[in-house]
């Protein structure tokens, strides 16, 4: 996580032209990272919120709808199937 030298704070990250917080950025390269096969809930809780308190389910529920918002401009959304996560790009644009 790279934090600001001046104010010591996280500094946020940009994927796919938007800004994500150090913790919503790790979501969406765990996500990303699944490719077609997607990722659980369950594996994303394991994996990306190890190091943080214990959450519910709907705290990633929650995060990717977040995450989705921000993506709003873009083509780009996350999707669930049966509570597993996966990237998709809607049609009709240009390569990312």
């Amino acid at each position: 996580m790279a934090v600001c030298p001046r104010c010591h704070q996280s500094v946020d990250e940009i994927r796919l032209g938007v800004r994500l917080t150090p913790l919503k950025a790790a979501l969406f390269d765990r996500i990303k990272a699944a490719g077609d096969i997607s990722i659980s809930t369950t594996e994303i809780i394991q994996e990306v919120y190890r190091d943080r308190s214990p959450i519910k389910d709907t705290a990633v529920k929650s995060h990717v709808n977040q995450i989705n918002d921000l993506l709003a401009g873009t083509e780009w959304r996350i999707r669930s199937d049966c509570r597993r996560w996966f990237l998709h790009r809607d049609g009709g644009y240009a390569d990312a």
